[in-house]
């Protein structure tokens, strides 16, 4: 089996490959999956590329051979209370654990199952491997409860950057549905009382109109709410004469293999579902997705969208559709969020990649722009004259709980600028956990404290650490210090004028000096942003 450069770089940081002949593993190796699509795509996979390698299913009926080297395992089979299946499997007969869908590590059932194999004791002599596209989760538990590191990872945009997934393209349609009174629960909406509320002709017509406007003739899912909207717009789709229709859990297992068969073919157009294709589908064909369902789950929306962003040699791109309800008090997941988009950004249509590489080249030539004001791609032709849109102050998360100018950065988290050239970077991790970094440290530098799980915290910690070894600054640093607000000096002026930096009107001193610090550090070669 050939592996791309990437896939090879991964398997190098985790000394671990995609199969065991490749470093001669003398013990088994146990796959774990939370659904049958999951291990069936495995056994597939498997069979393809090694098929003298035994594999075994261990799942519902079916029964791995106890000389199945690869174990390839249902965790709610195995990780359910007193599982005598689990008792089967002799920890010290296996090495590697590997868990597809890692996100989802964290649930009891997981945790059951690596207890078994002894995977949270010191002395542990196994190792667990996790992979998944989706690492952030949308409730209060972080994955470094079950992972210590991370050993590698890629983000979309660069999978996107270098050809491994297909570029992406997005719409928004706005609808006159209100979902101010939907609930919460779990942290996303309540599903019934989010279908009552969208679940309704005319949004249904939107959809479809959607589709014939923005990408027809593409091959297309849907995703909805519950398994009466799937079915309500399937028939909308086919009353306007579109191939569609829906599948939903309680289908029959023959019923649809069918309908996945006919959408493969091309005999199907569209597909609605709900929680059905989400994990564990795999059609490269896909190049339309469509957002019938609101959620405010980013890992939620992100499993929807990978669904269309595999290559495939007949299509030229994914185009993705956003239904967009209002939502006064609910902040809703987006395409925008992967790409690290402004929310208010509208890409009409275009490249998300494309706008991103412009937004990352206004970040760098001015980084005290404040991006998340954006509504228009127009606006970035004259962002640097628009003083509105420029950033000095705390961002508003973190300002109640510090008295320093800290700043958002460009690239992501907080960065406090100190003197001669020196500045704190404050970033997070896909593990939750917030890592501080001392740029161009002078003489006596400042040692950073241990990663924490919340910014707050983080922030605190190098607060004290600059009142303690950097009080020469502190004058300087301190929000609300006067000097802040008085006219930029002329020297200030003749530095922004010799850089090619306008000079909006209403600038102030402290603001002319965050931009000339920005756009120094910026342009120095090997500069981290």
């Amino acid at each position: 089996m050939r592996l791309r450069p990437y896939q090879a770089q991964c398997l190098d940081r985790i000394r671990f490959a995609a199969m065991p002949a490749f470093f001669r593993m003398k013990k088994r190796m146990l796959v774990l999956a939370h659904r049958e699509e999951l291990l069936e795509q495995a056994a597939a996979k498997f069979a393809a590329s090694a098929p003298d390698l035994a594999v075994g299913i261990e799942q519902g009926a079916r029964r791995a051979p106890a000389d199945a080297r690869i174990v390839l395992a249902s965790v709610p089979t195995l990780g359910r209370e007193a599982s005598q299946r689990l008792q089967r499997l002799y920890p010290d007969q296996f090495y590697l654990i590997v868990v597809d869908e890692a996100h989802h590590a964290v649930a009891a059932t997981y945790r059951r199952v690596f207890a078994h194999f002894g995977l949270f004791a010191e002395d542990s002599r196994r190792l667990l491997v996790g992979f998944t596209a989706t690492p952030r989760r949308g409730d209060k538990h972080k994955l470094s409860e079950v992972f210590e590191e991370i050993a590698y990872a890629r983000s979309l945009p660069e999978m996107v950057r270098d050809g491994y997934l297909c570029p992406i393209r997005g719409w928004r349609v706005h609808t006159s549905i209100d979902l101010t009174g939907v609930r919460m629960r779990h942290g996303d909406f309540v599903e019934s009382e989010l279908a009552a509320t969208i679940d309704v002709p005319q949004r249904n017509r939107l959809v479809v109109d959607s589709y014939r406007r923005l990408a027809p003739g593409r091959r297309a899912i849907v995703f909805c709410v519950n398994v009466a909207h799937v079915q309500a717009l399937a028939a909308a789709f086919v009353k306007q004469g579109i191939a569609a229709a829906a599948v939903w859990g309680a289908m029959t297992p023959g019923d649809r293999r069918d309908t996945l068969r006919r959408f493969s073919h091309g005999e199907l157009s569209v597909l609605t579902n709900c929680n059905v294709l989400t994990e564990g589908f795999d059609e490269p064909r896909v190049d339309c997705v469509i957002m019938a369902r609101p959620t405010q789950s980013s890992l939620l929306y992100a499993q929807m969208v990978g669904r269309g962003t595999r290559l495939h040699d007949t299509k030229s791109d994914l185009v993705v559709i956003d239904i967009v309800d209002n939502s006064a008090r609910h902040k809703l997941a987006g395409l925008n969020a992967l790409f690290d988009l402004p929310d208010s950004l509208d890409l009409g249509g275009r490249s998300a990649i494309a706008v991103a590489d412009h937004l990352e080249r206004v970040s760098v030539e001015t980084p005290w722009v404040d991006v998340s004001r954006l509504t228009e791609a127009a606006d970035l032709d004259h962002i640097a004259e628009r003083i509105d849109l420029f950033r000095f102050e705390p961002p508003a998360e973190i300002a109640p709980f510090t008295s320093f100018a800290w700043c958002a950065a460009p690239d992501g988290g907080y960065r406090l600028n100190l003197v001669d050239g020196e500045w704190i970077s404050l970033r997070e991790d896909n593990l939750g956990q917030w890592h501080a970094s001392l740029e161009n440290a002078r003489a006596g530098a400042i040692p950073m404290p241990e990663p924490r799980l919340d910014a707050r915290e983080a922030v605190g910690a190098i607060d004290q650490l600059v009142h303690r070894h950097r009080r020469d600054c502190i004058r300087l640093l301190t929000i609300d210090a006067g000097w802040r607000a008085n006219q930029p000096t002329q020297k200030q002026l003749d530095v922004l004028r010799r850089r090619g930096i306008p000079a909006p009107a209403g600038l102030t001193r402290g603001q002319a000096s965050w931009m000339i610090a920005m756009q120094a550090r910026a342009n120095r070669p090997g500069s981290r942003r």
